[in-house]
């Protein structure tokens, strides 16, 4: 029998943990034609709940475009990812006549599963901030002309934030959605600080100008008869203890209510799980996210390394005080400072409701503990 679990990108129609309630209030701001900041930690779902959305607005008429922003690194990257989406909507529906001025697409068909590519270039000597005014721009008249709206993704949005134009990307692409008053846009992303100090700070051109949506950890009631109901789905019974242990050591985090499972699934061999299969499969599960972890890891100093050891051992609400530091072998409070800041751009640590800092990602907390 299929294993009941599944932690790749859910499908719209796949099994999806809650998020009903966020699902309703976020199909609603994309209908009033809300501007959306949805944020949350890597790995959370904030992908497949966004496509969810699209395929509730798109039952009402929506155009839908979904952009992901991870890997740009020039102002022509955005460009081809806004054109290249729209172009593939309008020959998929042949809405030759929506094609924008000032740009030639360049379509190719893949020999082997005859799939269709689009690139684009421009038709004109306009390069860079200008030409992604310019699309911007035709893009705002042709959205007017759908009565129905549009609902467009920026995935990853705070890339934008690694290319040198960033402050000129933000400030023309600000300019011109603020006018786009058909257009619903949701911009997603996972390293939360950055993105929302697109958002939120004062001197920032896009200050206010979307609702801050947080997506947080699942609930532990509809999580746990998630669980239960998925290994039943697949002639296995959980119980309620093991799957509220399972709950509770991944602290509600969507991607590990999957992914734990799929290994104790793999490894039970009875109709019951049991507590050593829940070890078992727990330990399995980490052991098969090394290379990621790994991967974590790699791009820190010394001194992150340091601090997120620390943290992943003993969270605390204070990692300046001298004891802490003492403690963990953290070395000056002014080397601490810059390693501090760059673990939380990076969304390795958050700060919680109890004060103290920690690991973001639970599993990867206790991974490292365990070999640090």
């Amino acid at each position: 029998m299929r294993n009941p679990f599944s932690f790749s990108e859910l499908a719209v129609n796949e099994a999806f943990c809650d998020r009903n309630t966020e699902q309703k209030q976020l199909t609603s701001h994309a209908l009033n034609r809300a501007n959306v900041v949805l944020h949350s930690p890597r790995r959370y779902g904030k992908t497949s709940l966004a496509k969810r959305v699209q395929a509730d607005v798109a039952k009402k008429g929506f155009i839908t475009l979904y952009m992901d922003f991870f890997g740009i690194d020039s102002v022509g990257d955005i460009v081809e990812q806004i054109v290249s989406c729209f172009y593939k909507y309008c020959h998929a529906h042949k809405k030759t006549k929506w094609f924008l001025v000032g740009l030639r697409p360049i379509m190719k068909v893949d020999p082997q599963d005859g799939g269709i590519s689009f690139s684009i270039e421009p038709s004109e000597k306009r390069r860079g901030v200008d030409l992604l005014r310019e699309v911007l721009e035709e893009f705002g008249k042709v959205s007017s002309t759908h009565k129905e709206g549009f609902h467009v993704v920026f995935d990853e949005f705070q890339e934008l934030t690694e290319i040198p134009e960033a402050k000129q990307i933000e400030g023309v692409m600000r300019s011109s959605i603020q006018t786009h008053s058909n257009v619903s846009y949701f911009f997603v992303g996972s390293r939360r600080r950055i993105l929302l100090a697109i958002f939120n700070e004062r001197k920032r051109p896009f200050f206010q100008s979307a609702i801050n949506y947080a997506l947080g950890p699942l609930p532990e009631e509809e999580a746990v008869g998630f669980i239960i109901d998925r290994f039943k789905s697949g002639g296995k019974k959980c119980p309620s203890e093991i799957a509220r242990d399972i709950y509770r050591s991944v602290s509600g985090y969507p991607f590990y209510i999957q992914r734990i499972p799929y290994s104790i699934y793999e490894i039970s061999t009875g109709s019951v799980i049991r507590a050593e299969d829940y070890a078992r499969g727990f330990s399995k599960a980490m052991d098969e996210q090394k290379a990621y972890f790994e991967s974590l890891l790699v791009p820190l100093s010394i001194q992150q390394k340091r601090l997120f050891t620390a943290i992943s051992t003993e969270p605390t609400a204070n990692p300046f005080s001298v004891n802490y530091m003492f403690n963990h072998n953290l070395g000056s409070y002014g080397g601490i400072q810059g390693a501090f800041k760059k673990l939380l751009n990076l969304d390795y640590i958050e700060k919680r409701d109890d004060g103290r800092y920690y690991v973001v990602d639970p599993v990867f907390a206790i991974w490292h503990s365990q070999w640090s």
